[in-house]
């Protein structure tokens, strides 16, 4: 999910790329990922202004979370409490967690800057923002199997998750009264996932991929069309 930002074909490309890199067994090779002998391996690959560097840090982070905590679920639940209504104080944990681990052998005096790419990997709720490619990763692991997420995690309840707000979730939900903010972040997505809770308060964010969607294959537009909005199910409540 952390490449999940770009045109969908570029972000398939660079999935491919990264699967590739990891081999049969994913989780052996990150697992053994060694800094010194493995980084040449990943010369070449870029993903918008993502490079090699990022994505030798990103394995190495991930090597040495399953070292420490068994698990990412195991790292992310050491920052959730059963009463948080939302994941957000547990993801600032999380990154703060993952963020902390050495990169002495991967940048100039070993020092982590705020400009380094990987970074962008681990954005935090604390600073505003939405989360977007952090929250689609734990909706693919916590909500229950159903043809597309996977239901993996069994330690955060769906009913903590935020809706991964994109454009497409930000413009539709204000069509529709889920949200009155102008401002995509991390509040927005907050106040998007509450008014959806209302809806199904143990799975808010159920709604996350048909929504998404109308915007995906072009049939929310932006402007009001009679012929497509007349054959949108959820015309009744539209504002647009």
């Amino acid at each position: 999910s952390v490449f999940a930002y770009g045109n969908v074909k570029s972000v398939l490309r660079t999935v491919e790329k990264v699967l590739g890199y990891l081999g049969p067994s994913p989780s052996r090779t990150i697992a053994s990922f060694n800094p010194r002998t493995d980084v040449r391996r990943l010369r070449g690959f870029y993903h918008r202004f993502n490079t090699s560097r990022d994505l030798a840090v990103l394995f190495w982070i991930i090597r040495r979370t399953l070292e420490d905590y068994g698990s990412l679920e195991a790292a992310l639940r050491s920052g959730l409490r059963p009463e948080d209504s939302d994941v957000g104080r547990a993801l600032d944990y999380f990154c703060r967690v993952l963020l902390g681990f050495g990169h002495e052998q991967f940048y100039p005096r070993g020092e982590l800057r705020r400009r380094n790419g990987v970074r962008f990997f681990f954005p935090t709720p604390s600073e505003g923002s939405a989360c977007k490619r952090l929250n689609l990763y734990l909706r693919w692991m916590v909500r229950p199997e159903d043809g597309i997420d996977c239901g993996v995690w069994t330690d955060v309840t769906p009913r903590q998750l935020v809706i991964p707000l994109d454009t497409h979730i930000a413009r539709i939900s204000s069509y529709i009264g889920l949200t009155h903010m102008r401002s995509p972040g991390w509040a927005m997505a907050v106040d998007i996932t509450r008014h959806l809770r209302r809806l199904h308060p143990d799975d808010p964010i159920r709604y996350d991929f048909a929504l998404c969607h109308l915007g995906i294959a072009g049939d929310c537009p932006r402007k009001r069309d009679l012929q497509k909005c007349a054959q949108c199910p959820i015309v009744a409540i539209c504002r647009l």
